[in-house]
């Protein structure tokens, strides 16, 4: 558990453990994602947005349907907004209202935190398939206790019966926190929840309930992961299943650790964590990256890959956040062994106003056609409360392709210069001398062609492709990979080495090449051979150059554009993996 400074502002009790007030910028804005909620008032707070995609509604399958924490400053009662979107996320309307029902002292809440919806693929006790059940955390305003609530729909999240107390807990240090309802193997209901109740022994652990009746009674808490060490808290649960028969992991972060560092271990039935002394891996990639805070996970079956998200990206050199804090998926297709590798999110979290907790547990939901949703909390300028914004783009999967047209710049990240998508086409149009670039992929990926039309737009300068890019910072040079590009001056083809610094491996004249012209590139990293082509986008003879790097210095990586010393365009990117 994590305090939010803003709800808080009026209690009179200390930052616990683990407490981070995140500070870094990201770089350059990519795709801004598409609201699902806007804040009402500067007095109105949102984080820890949750959606669901209904699988059993009959005609309303495929209906999104998402909601958030939600809290008033100055003590206003709150509510649960249920958002909801027929039209794959591009629109959102209010679809019921979820209050606190009870009275009394503290009641009805200002403070409504940390929901969970899900949706029951079967019946569960009396309860059909289709069924919802909302889970989360009501909080008074003056902090005095956690309570876990619940509440039922059977029309598809229009309206919500009370079902009553799930859990009770103290106020803070001796709370409950984050319920996350998923399904064990035997089709029972079970919430994961972190738990300071136990804090003579456990600053906070992490236990599970289980329900054979579909949430009308609940079995007792037994701890799933609880540290030898009493300081350590791990929280913030969530779990998935790998495939319809495969094992379940749950996410979670320690604080106590360096920046709540993200870890992660597995059980064969969802109910069975092995040793709760156990404290499982840290997710840890490639390029020395890991994350902190607030972590969602969730299976990809397209990709056939875990993906991991958490409110920030830190490396394992300093400790410091990346170039890629908010904007990183951690990607697994190793069934969760081994390192993973990262690939941007689909859209850009802001952390412009200090009101904002952004990118607090970031939501990830898989979609049919192998894209992946990312909803989160970001800000809506450089002051005031959160929107939480949702996106879907492509994340590591292959075959790739982007004509720039459907969905903008979405899942790319940008490193340097200005960039601009428009009419199905990408451009840097500005900052050439940064050497800009833009990368998609996954930092996993091995052999393959990635090829795109791409023109210089001034009459001087560099443009041209990336293969197996990781380490990315600003600048000319600035990460690792492979680069073939013209040069539309010098009039040549080249393919590179760049580790922040730039080696040519291989250079050919080219008979003509001009400003304000498409070409078509295509670059292939096979093994330690590179191979470029550059022909007339609209035909014309060909010009291939080819090099080897006897170290296969970087045999992995993302695809990405680059310009230098000159502005440039891009379009229809493909990526085709090769054996």
């Amino acid at each position: 558990m994590r305090i939010r400074l803003t709800a808080l502002a009026a209690i009179a009790v200390p930052l616990l453990a683990g407490t981070v007030l995140t500070t870094a910028t990201p770089a350059a804005a990519d795709s801004p994602g598409t609201a699902m909620y806007t804040p009402t008032s500067t007095a109105e707070s949102n984080a820890y947005a949750r959606v669901i995609q209904l699988a059993h509604a009959g005609s309303r399958n495929g209906t999104l349907l998402g909601t958030f924490e939600h809290w008033y400053g100055d003590g206003t009662p709150s509510q649960y907004i249920i958002r909801s979107s027929a039209d794959n996320g591009a629109s959102w309307s209010t679809a019921a209202t979820v209050p606190d029902p009870q009275t009394g002292p503290g009641h009805p809440v200002s403070q409504m935190w940390q929901p969970s919806l899900f949706e029951f693929p079967h019946q569960i006790g009396k309860y059909p398939a289709g069924t919802i059940l909302l889970m989360g955390n009501l909080v008074p305003a003056d902090g005095s206790s956690t309570e876990f609530y619940s509440w039922r729909s059977t029309d598809h999240g229009h309206t919500w019966t009370p079902i009553g107390v799930v859990q009770l807990g103290g106020t803070f240090g001796k709370g409950i926190w984050e319920p996350f309802i998923a399904l064990d193997a035997a089709g029972r209901l079970v919430t994961y929840f972190s738990d300071e109740r136990d804090f003579a022994a456990h600053s906070q652990k992490l236990d599970e309930i289980v329900s054979t009746d579909g949430g009308d009674s609940w079995g007792a808490p037994v701890p799933v992961v609880a540290s030898a060490v009493a300081a350590d808290r791990p929280g913030m649960a969530t779990v998935t299943r790998m495939g319809p028969n495969g094992k379940y992991v749950m996410s979670y972060e320690v604080c106590g650790r360096a920046n709540c560092e993200v870890r992660y271990k597995f059980s064969p039935d969802g109910v069975d964590w092995g040793a709760a002394t156990d404290l499982g891996q840290v997710a840890v990639t490639t390029d020395n990256r890991y994350l902190g805070h607030s972590p969602f996970i969730t299976w990809l079956p397209k990709q056939h890959a875990l993906a991991l998200a958490g409110q920030s990206v830190y490396s394992t050199v300093d400790n410091q956040p990346t170039s890629e804090n908010y904007r990183a998926v951690f990607l697994n297709d190793n069934g969760g062994r081994g390192a993973w590798s990262w690939a941007p999110t689909p859209w850009a979290v802001s952390n412009a106003s200090t009101a904002c907790n952004a990118n607090y547990s970031p939501d990830l939901l898989a979609t049919a056609d192998g894209m992946l949703r990312y909803t989160a909390p970001t800000s809506t300028g450089s002051s005031g409360p959160c929107a939480e914004n949702t996106g879907v783009a492509s994340v590591g999967q292959l075959p790739f392709h982007d004509s720039f047209a459907a969905m903008g710049e979405a899942g790319w990240n940008t490193y340097g210069g200005g960039w601009k998508s428009a009419g199905g086409v990408f451009s840097v149009i500005s900052g050439g001398a940064d050497g800009p670039k833009a990368l998609t992929g996954s930092t996993g990926w091995t052999n393959y062609t990635v090829s795109a039309d791409l023109e210089a737009t001034s009459t001087a300068g560099e443009v041209g492709l990336l293969a197996r890019a990781s380490n990315p910072a600003v600048g000319p040079d600035s990460h690792q990979g492979y680069l073939a590009f013209f040069d539309v001056s010098a009039k040549t083809l080249t393919i590179a080495r760049q580790d922040y610094a730039y080696e040519p491996l291989a250079s050919v004249p080219l008979p003509a090449v001009a400003a304000n012209t498409w070409y078509r590139l295509s670059f292939t990293a096979l093994g330690n051979a590179l191979t470029a082509t550059l022909r007339p986008a609209a035909g014309g003879a060909a010009t291939t150059i080819s090099a080897t790097d006897p170290y296969n210095s970087f045999p992995a990586g993302m695809v990405g554009l680059r310009a230098h010393s000159g502005t440039a365009a891009f379009r229809n990117i493909t990526v085709s993996p090769l054996p």
